[in-house]
């Protein structure tokens, strides 16, 4: 027999299942005794299945405000979530309770019981699983638990790995405890929720971090050297600067971004000429929904904007904040300065080309365009490092000598003179920064590894992001790519 689960172990723990469905105040220790009374409330409603549900039957759950508009089941996927997030939120109070000097949290009541919308069935896919699709979660949950439980591990072989059973899934783990964490990530269990907003998390060290940081500012005693955030921990300084860091470079172009969702974006603008989002009311066409209801705005006769001090109106979101900061707030603060020169301007894309014709200054590679950085005089001035992960930096700088060769072999074919000098001025290396330095806090405020006190530095290697996603990642762009054909530009 498999030994028991952590999640059973859990069960046995009294915990105090309260109802919260119209004016119920019962209450369970046990989670099958829990749904099933959940279960005849739902069947008071006394509503059917079929074609003919056009009637909307909202969520009973107390400050929930769920309106279901599809069929009995969406209702019931939905009422039973709440099940779960009630025993979530309950593992959530139990273990802030060995943490009393942790704190709690300040966000609120108002989304306590909102849960996540549930689009379909619960559906096993571990391989050859029979189990029809589920409505209740917490059922789900422990079925898919009971495949890692029960998957054959070599007792003889200290060294024996368990194979993940979910369809199309290679992974392999030492253990049945490293699989059945795996499998959350197949099926998006939450193992514990915030008691006050009701916020889930994978695990109780997320739940924690969710608490620090929400601290007083006094006690976030770490701060990022870059963007001068402050955190309670190094652990969550360490998290956050990684967020600088650029792992995934675009197989277009020489762009890099921190992570692939940015980079997926970077290709959809930046390499595709597709435009999914359509107006109904004339040929306009965009590549997203933001840009599509900016325009649909231009079909109404009515502006969309209205300044509350005075009769101005607009159909721009950007005119109606400039209005009310030049009329009302008085004139734009010169923010934007020159690092050169010292000019002071308003507006960043007034410093911009200020250093693009005055400087002469121009993108670099990679950049999709300048930015800029808050210093200690409250002035933005442009932001000269970028970061990039080891492994890419080593990757940029191979690829630089290489474009230079292929430059230089295109030049060779003009066949110049023997006293032209086709020699140029050599291209400067891609400016990157592979350390990032935090710096802890004090009264006195920032130490910064000098005489006042001891700094933090971190290294973050090429080994943060997982090679796997990477490569995933990278293949699927590519492949991206080479489907857009003359779509690419």
């Amino acid at each position: 027999m498999p030994p028991a689960s952590k999640r059973a172990r859990k069960e046995d723990s009294p915990l105090e299942l309260a109802c919260e469905w119209g004016s119920c105040q019962d209450s369970f220790h046990r989670m099958q005794e829990f749904c099933e009374h959940v279960e005849s409330h739902l069947k008071a409603l006394d509503i059917e299945d079929g074609d003919n549900y056009s009637v909307e039957h909202s969520c009973l759950w107390k400050d929930c405000g769920f309106c279901s508009v599809e069929s009995v089941v969406e209702l019931k996927r939905h009422v039973y979530f709440h099940c779960y997030h009630i025993k979530l939120k309950q593992w959530g109070q139990e273990v802030l309770k060995t943490k009393p000097m942790l704190g709690t949290c300040t966000i609120g009541l108002h989304n306590r019981n909102i849960v996540p919308d549930i689009t379909d069935n619960f559906t096993c896919q571990w391989d050859k699983c029979e189990q029809p699709s589920l409505t209740n979660p917490e059922w789900f949950y422990r079925h898919v638990e009971m495949h890692s439980m029960c998957v054959d591990v070599l007792s003889s072989d200290k060294d024996a790995l368990v194979h993940c059973g979910w369809k199309d899934c290679e992974a392999m783990f030492k253990g049945r405890f490293k699989l059945r964490e795996h499998l959350r990530s197949h099926t998006g269990e939450k193992v514990v929720a915030c008691p006050i907003c009701g916020g889930m998390f994978a695990n109780n060290t997320k739940f924690f971090d969710h608490i620090r940081r929400q601290i007083t500012m006094e006690g976030q005693m770490f701060q990022c050297s870059h963007c001068s955030k402050r955190f309670a921990t190094e652990r969550l300084l360490r998290d956050h600067m990684r967020n600088h860091v650029n792992h995934y470079k675009c197989p277009l172009c020489d762009m890099t971004c921190p992570s692939p969702s940015s980079l997926r974006n970077h290709v959809k603008f930046r390499h595709s000429n597709e435009k999914p989002y359509s107006c109904e009311y004339c040929e306009y066409s965009c590549k997203n929904l933001i840009d599509l209801r900016k325009h649909l705005d231009t079909h109404s006769a009515e502006p969309a904007y209205r300044c509350t001090n005075c009769d101005y109106t607009t159909r721009s979101l950007h005119s109606i904040k400039s209005h009310y900061k030049k009329s009302h707030e008085g004139d734009f603060v010169a923010r934007y300065k020159c690092h050169v020169c010292e000019q002071c301007f308003t507006r960043g894309n007034n410093l911009t080309a200020h250093l693009r014709k005055k400087h002469q200054f121009k993108w670099p590679s990679g950049h999709p365009r300048f930015r800029y950085k808050e210093h200690e005089d409250g002035f933005m001035r442009l932001q000269l490092i970028r970061y990039e992960s080891v492994e890419l930096t080593e990757q940029l700088m191979r690829e630089r000598p290489e474009a230079e060769e292929g430059e230089e072999e295109v030049s060779q074919t003009d066949s110049p003179g023997e006293d032209e000098d086709v020699s140029g001025p050599a291209a400067p290396p891609p400016e990157v920064q592979v350390e990032l330095k935090g710096v802890m806090l004090d009264e006195g405020g920032p130490v910064d590894g000098g005489e006042s006190g001891e700094g933090v530095l971190y290294v973050l290697s090429a080994s943060e992001p997982s090679e796997v996603e990477e490569d995933a990642v990278m293949l699927q762009l590519q492949d991206t790519a080479q489907q857009m054909g003359m779509q690419v530009v």
